[in-house]
């Protein structure tokens, strides 16, 4: 009987180690995983550039928000339910705000991808979102 219990123990250890060693090497590679590079111009014709973009979900990205003109601008992503036109910075989905970046200087945030749709990004400096300073973000399934 002695023998029956070393051996179940034996199994049910090698069992666990060999679960932890296979879900150990799944988060070390999401966890290793390069992030998706996203970067934005904002430009003083009160456009961004580009407007449009896509990234798989659950992905960690690395965005750079650059500044191409001398007014100030910003980029943060809205939760969908909230209207582009009348947000301010307190309105940015997970965070997900460069805060004001002066004229010829960028800025780097990383964020991990919101769920799967259609997101909107907008500079909420007043005025600029209204005169077409708005994209979309696109999340697809990983």
């Amino acid at each position: 009987m002695n023998n029956k219990r070393e051996f179940i123990l034996f199994f049910l250890l090698s069992c666990a180690s060999f679960l932890l060693a296979a879900c150990s090497g799944s988060i070390a590679e999401a966890k290793n995983a390069a992030p998706v590079l996203l970067e934005v111009d904002g430009l003083d014709t009160l456009q961004f550039t580009p407007d449009r973009a896509s990234i798989p979900a659950e992905s960690a990205v690395e965005l750079t928000f650059k500044n191409a003109g001398n007014l100030d601008h910003n980029f943060i992503i809205a939760a969908q339910a909230i209207d582009p036109f009348n947000l301010s910075e307190a309105d940015a989905l997970a965070g997900i705000n460069t805060g004001i970046v002066p004229g010829g200087e960028k800025t780097t945030l990383t964020f991990e991808a919101p769920p799967t749709g259609t997101y909107t990004f907008v500079c909420v400096v007043p005025g600029h979102a209204a005169a077409g300073m708005v994209g979309k973000l696109t999340i697809t399934e990983p």
